[in-house]
């Protein structure tokens, strides 16, 4: 199926609504923290509206949810779509930036990736639905969290949290845990991608290409695996010295490209590691592993070719779904990726703009509420 035509009638539609979108912009207390945050409102609608609370993924996010290119592109802006959506369909958001971010691609680095965790950002989140339920513009009964990827997971333990809420929205939902679901990411995307690029070895010159293949985000940063991170902070892209077990000046991919990622993921995952904040202690549980304590209805959108949590693992929340009772209704989009926007295949999943039919179906769960 073609998206682009849907995509470009979303678009056209938003903007013939635009005079009816109102924006507030409002500041929350995370504690040694003030974030800027904003409610989008349906601009001629009267009466209580439902309100939907938005929960970002991972990396530093602004309230927009801007996703940049490594050339400085701005690929898409998720966030800021989804509420100006909603909003032409009388329906209310709030937003709000990541602990320790000020706006796009401002961010105070040191802290942010030192102090936070997803406790952290759960009790933000917990600051925010607060500010929610509190507005005197929002129907108490019709309120709704929505997580995106790591955001899913605060989301399903806030939705635990708070039986009055009346429903949760996950996309691309954090179903195994973390370690699992970085090696589903390059079993899955990375690895195939890297192979079809530089074949069976990866030189220096190899990671440069893996940069600028035809690739989207997720299957473009394996290359940050097998780079000398001192070195490419030095302005020097090289392969790491330390996988090159044969000390050839290249890493073979099946002697030492694949035992060098979990050597790599070992050391993520070490209290120093760049993906310390999903170790056991600082990540909170999967959503699979959340399933029992949601009593309220779930709406899941998986894009079928989603790089960043694959598809072919959905089917482990799904059992947990039916096994725990849940009212669970789960929504797999062909042609869509992990920002249900249009990607190709797994490989070719960029984070591009979210599509028509996922928006539609969330307003249309949210209204039968």
């Amino acid at each position: 199926m073609n998206k682009a035509p849907v995509l470009s009638a979303l678009l056209l539609a938003s903007l013939a609504h635009a005079q009816q979108v109102g924006r507030e912009d409002i500041t929350l207390n995370f504690g040694d923290f003030q974030s800027k945050a904003q409610w989008t409102y349906p601009g001629s609608t009267t009466g209580k509206l439902p309100a939907v609370l938005l929960i970002p993924g991972s990396t530093p996010a602004d309230m927009d949810f801007h996703v940049y290119g490594a050339d400085g592109t701005l690929k898409s802006s998720i966030f800021k779509d989804l509420a100006d959506g909603l909003a032409t369909r009388g329906v209310a958001t709030l937003r709000y930036n990541k602990h320790y971010v000020s706006g796009p691609r401002q961010v105070d680095a040191q802290k942010f990736y030192t102090q936070a965790d997803l406790g952290m950002f759960l009790r933000d989140a917990e600051t925010a639905l607060q500010a929610v339920e509190q507005n005197p513009r929002v129907d108490p009964r019709r309120v709704f969290v929505y997580g995106w990827s790591e955001g899913s997971t605060v989301a399903a333990a806030l939705a635990a949290r708070h039986p009055e809420l009346a429903g949760l929205i996950l996309q691309g939902p954090v179903v195994l845990p973390w370690r699992q679901l970085f090696e589903a990411q390059f079993n899955t995307v990375q690895l195939p991608y890297l192979r079809s690029v530089v074949g069976d070895t990866l030189t220096n010159d190899g990671l440069i290409k893996l940069l600028t293949g035809q690739g989207g985000l997720v299957a473009k940063s394996v290359a940050a695996y097998f780079a000398d991170q001192t070195q490419a902070q030095q302005g020097k892209f090289v392969i790491n010295s330390a996988l090159d077990t044969d000390k050839d000046g290249r890493l073979e991919v099946n002697t030492e490209v694949v035992p060098g990622f979990k050597a790599v993921l070992d050391s993520a995952f070490t209290p120093q590691g760049v993906f310390r904040i999903y170790a056991p202690g600082r990540a909170l549980p999967t959503v699979t592993a959340q399933v029992p304590n949601l009593k309220l209805p779930v709406l899941v959108l998986q894009g079928q070719d989603d790089a960043s949590t694959p598809v072919g693992n959905l089917g482990t929340l799904e059992a947990a779904f039916q096994k725990a009772g849940t009212r669970a209704t789960v929504k797999v989009y062909p042609g869509l990726g992990h920002t249900l926007g249009p990607a190709r295949s797994e490989i070719d999943d960029d984070f591009r703009p979210i599509a028509a039919q996922p928006m539609q179906d969330t307003i249309n769960w949210i209204k039968a509420r």
